[in-house]
Parts: C-alpha cells; sequence; structure tokens
C-alpha cells in the first residue's frame, strides 16, 4: 500500500470513528450543528461559531455552548467536523501541504458567512491558525473563553453553584495563558463558586490527550495529574474543572478514585444559567461496560444510522479498553 493510501485511510478512519462517537450520544434532529460545508450562498451570520473536530466525540460540550450562545441572542452559526478540518491532523503526520490547504479551504468556508470574527472551540485549532499558518491578521478569531469574557455581563444567571471547584488548564503559550484566565474569570464569576486556582505545570503541554501523555512519558504525566488531583482533594474540591474538550476525556475517568466531580469549566458556567446537558463520554467511561453501553446508546445509534457492529466496535475501543 503506498504512503498515500496509508494516510487517505488514516482521516477516513479518524474521522468515521468522531462521526460514530457523536451518533452513540446525540441524535440527528437535536444538532444545531453544520457538519458539511456549504455548497451555495448562505444566511450571513456575525459569528462563525468554530467547534473543530473532536469536541464531537463530547456531545454536550456543544449542547452548552450552542445553548449559551443562544441565551445571549447571538447572530451566530455553529459548524465543525471533517468538512471544516483545520489542517492539524495532516500538519501532524507531516502532511504539511494538505495541513496549510484544509486550513485555507476551511477559512474560505468561514467566509461564506461573511462574519465579524470566529470564535474558535478547539486549542489544537487555534495553535494551527495562530502559531503555524500565522493567519491571526488574515481573520479575525478568538477562543470562546475570550468571547464569553467580553459578554460577562450579560450572562443571565439564575442559580448558585454551591461547589469548591478546581481548575485544570494549561499554559506556556500567550494564547493559552489568556485562555486559562479567561476560563479562571468565568468560573469566579459564577454565584456560589469558591475557586480554587492550584496553578499548572508547563510540562502538560497544550492540553491533555494520549499523544502529550506519551511524548511526556506515561509516567511523568501520570504523576503531574494525579498530584494534581490529591491537592485538589485536600483542598476539598467538589470538583475538578478542566478547561478543554480533551482534558474532560482525558481525566474523566478520575471521577472513579477520587470524592469529587470532573466536570468541564462550560459546564459549571452551563449550570448557572440554567443550563444541564448530561456528559454521557464521562457515563459511558465509568460505566465500562460494552453491553450496558450499548443498550443506553442504542436509541441514538439506531436514529444517527450506526449500525451494531460500528457501534461496539468504537464502545470497545473508546470506552472499555481506555477505562481499564
Amino acid at each position: 500500500m503506498t504512503q498515500a493510501k496509508k494516510d487517505g485511510a488514516y482521516y477516513r478512519n479518524f474521522f468515521r470513528e468522531i462521526d460514530a462517537m457523536h451518533s452513540l450520544q446525540i441524535v440527528p434532529e437535536q444538532r444545531e450543528w453544520a457538519l458539511t460545508a456549504p455548497k451555495r450562498e448562505v444566511k450571513p451570520a456575525q459569528v462563525v461559531l468554530y467547534l473543530g473536530c473532536n469536541v464531537l466525540k463530547t456531545a454536550h460540550l456543544v449542547q452548552t455552548v450552542v445553548d449559551i450562545f443562544k441565551l445571549l441572542e447571538v447572530d451566530f452559526v455553529a459548524v465543525g467536523g471533517a468538512s471544516y478540518c483545520c489542517g492539524i491532523q495532516h500538519y501532524n503526520r507531516e502532511d504539511d501541504k494538505a495541513g496549510r490547504a484544509m486550513a485555507t479551504n476551511t477559512v474560505k468556508n468561514f467566509q461564506k458567512f461573511n462574519p465579524e470574527r470566529v470564535v474558535m472551540w478547539c486549542p489544537s485549532c487555534i495553535y494551527f491558525y495562530d502559531d503555524i499558518m500565522q493567519m491571526k491578521e488574515s481573520f479575525p478569531f478568538q477562543h470562546v473563553t475570550e468571547f464569553l469574557v467580553e459578554n460577562l455581563d450579560r450572562l443571565p444567571f439564575q442559580q448558585r453553584v454551591e461547589a469548591n471547584v478546581a481548575v485544570h488548564y494549561h499554559t506556556g503559550r500567550p494564547q493559552t495563558d489568556e485562555e486559562a484566565r479567561c476560563a479562571l474569570e468565568l468560573l469566579s464569576n459564577v454565584p456560589g463558586v469558591n475557586l480554587l486556582d492550584q496553578g499548572t505545570d508547563a510540562r502538560l503541554g497544550r492540553s491533555c490527550s494520549e499523544q502529550s501523555r506519551n511524548q511526556l512519558g506515561p509516567g511523568e504525566w501520570d504523576e503531574i495529574i494525579s498530584g494534581s488531583l490529591q491537592r485538589a482533594v485536600e483542598s476539598k474540591a467538589d470538583i475538578f474543572a478542566t478547561l478543554y474538550h480533551g482534558c474532560q476525556r482525558v481525566l474523566c475517568r478520575n471521577e472513579r478514585d477520587n470524592p469529587l466531580k470532573v466536570e468541564h469549566y462550560l459546564t459549571v458556567l452551563g449550570r448557572a444559567l440554567g443550563i444541564e446537558h448530561e456528559d454521557l463520554f464521562k457515563k459511558y467511561m465509568l460505566m465500562g461496560d460494552a453491553d450496558a453501553i450499548l443498550a443506553d446508546a442504542s436509541p441514538c445509534a439506531v436514529a444517527s444510522g450506526l449500525g451494531p457492529e460500528e457501534a461496539r466496535a468504537v464502545i470497545q475501543k473508546s470506552f472499555v479498553e481506555l477505562a481499564s
């Protein structure tokens, strides 16, 4: 098999797994975001909410951020998935030409909406567009945390969230530093939250992932994370709040062995706004039983056209094997 065919198979499998994970958690009629690029003239939007692709594995976060934007009455369109690939997957496989072509094409798709700005969800997308592509001046974009802080005075808090919240975040670049600062500011303004800023460790890199764990070394990475969780427990934290969707996926399994909840910061913010969507990724990770997960997820899978064999295969890989 040629390298081109190997790469093609890799990308197909990568995006297919994301689609399958998404299909296990939400039925098509509940998806208020576009996963295909526009082929003709579209209705303009002041803001493009760019989700990226991997966040689709945690559908509750997509639902939450969309609900918050609706609550703010933002004129927006939410887009993501393979059709809006930022190109970093290609770049990471040393296919620089394809990565840059993907990035440029996705920006063209943004521009079809004639937006005033693009609000990005994914730290990897921002890293690729900013640090690698150096496109910050080509079109205005910012992270969701920055956008929400700008609109903090418009967030209609409805209830208190009585909780000690320890925050897990990443630093090391001006952009990630700003995203961490904004997340801390958002949580500090949630009624009832007692914020516990325990700092972070720059060795963790851009965000939590199996790749970053392997690059640092599993032993060293696990030691940093276990130490952070232990400090949170000793500080009597009720919630260990993650900043990125990748962190939530990787760290949620630790809820099994610690007396606290592992929740994304946006879940905490949404709760204070009267928005609550169940973290099915975490639910299935903690279940760790393929038959039980398949039974629970079957209505979504069937509605999404995901066959039982493919559903079981992705459940086994993503929830059973990783949970062990």
